[in-house]
């Protein structure tokens, strides 16, 4: 009796394998424990906003959560450093933009790792549009007002920027070699620093993200001057900008990508880049990164690389013919 009890009982589990084997590979199935999002710059700017959207989206999408975790320094380079070092397993993501991953290696002889090479483009998730501010009780009214005073007093205004070798350090140098006047670079950690100097009147004007710098224009505290986008931000209808006051070709847009480290699984890959893409396509998210002035693009992997590599290749070309080097 007891060995027939056994050997219906053995014939019943494996009668039953074959439906388990399912859950048992799903149970290995990536991902399958919490990933971390690396940003490169300190909590309250705008990588940072969208990236805990973003990132908030995700977790929902694939059962897990995704901590967000800021590595700020050397204008961005720390924490991208530390996602190209990571373990390529794809558990440790960066929410990166061109400031760290193409800015910074395109204006030093020496980069600490190659953008190209070092990093897996998961999903481009949207462009990001800038604006020159200045505080609302500055006397410079005007972008020839502030070009005026520049070359009236050479070097003796000053501008910040979130970071030496950032997006909008860049901007700045670019705008003052095309105006041709002098102006002193104010590096700070985050954008949250350098628009708090802004607002203090510490500094004269910046260059900064559409979604830090809108919600101080419409509280009457920054007065913008212009943007450096393509063409007018529907947020600010009257800003003219620099191309339409002069400065032809003048015209960049930053922009916010997921990365993984180079050597992830093309399968870890492939589920991320599908997540992302459903999730980035949803009304209500696009809507509040809209809000930050983040134009949601959701380009795929291989768009995104061939967009990296023609970008990279632009900044190089324009950080010798401007004779920016951060070396």
């Amino acid at each position: 009796m007891h060995v027939n009890v056994l050997r219906r009982q053995l014939l019943a589990a494996m009668a039953a394998l074959p439906a388990a084997l399912p859950a048992l590979a799903l149970a290995g199935a990536y991902p399958d424990t919490s990933i971390r999002l690396v940003v490169a710059f300190p909590p309250g700017g705008g990588t940072d906003g969208a990236a805990r959207l973003v990132g908030e989206r995700l977790a929902a999408e694939i059962g897990q959560a995704v901590v967000v975790e800021n590595r700020a320094g050397a204008g961005g380079v720390i924490g991208a450093q530390s996602v190209a070092r990571a373990r390529p397993e794809g558990y440790t993501l960066l929410f990166g933009t061109g400031a760290e991953l193409l800015v910074n290696p395109a204006t030093r002889k020496s980069a600490p790792y190659d953008p190209l090479r070092d990093f897996v483009p998961v999903a481009e998730v949207g462009s990001v549009a800038f604006a020159l501010v200045v505080p609302a009780a500055s006397p410079l009214r005007s972008l020839p007002d502030l070009v005026a005073a520049a070359k009236a007093r050479p070097g003796s205004l000053n501008y910040a920027s979130f970071g030496v070798g950032s997006t909008n350090h860049l901007i700045g140098e670019l705008f003052l070699h095309a105006a041709g006047v002098a102006a002193t670079h104010v590096p700070f950690q985050g954008s949250q620093q350098a628009m708090a100097s802004l607002l203090a009147g510490d500094v004269d004007f910046a260059f900064d993200t559409a979604a830090v710098v809108l919600p101080q224009i419409r509280a009457g505290k920054l007065r913008a001057l212009a943007t450096p986008s393509p063409r007018r931000l529907a947020a600010l209808p009257d800003v003219p900008t620099l191309q339409e006051l002069g400065y032809a070709g003048l015209a960049i847009e930053g922009w916010m990508g997921v990365f993984a480290p180079a050597g992830t699984p093309a399968e870890a890959v492939k589920t991320l880049a599908a997540a992302l893409d459903k999730v980035l396509r949803v009304p209500e998210l696009q809507a509040r990164l809209d809000g930050r002035g983040v134009a949601v693009s959701a380009a795929d992997g291989a768009q995104f690389a061939r967009k990296l590599q023609a970008e990279f290749t632009t900044w190089q070309r324009v950080a010798r013919q401007a004779k920016i080097s951060l070396d």
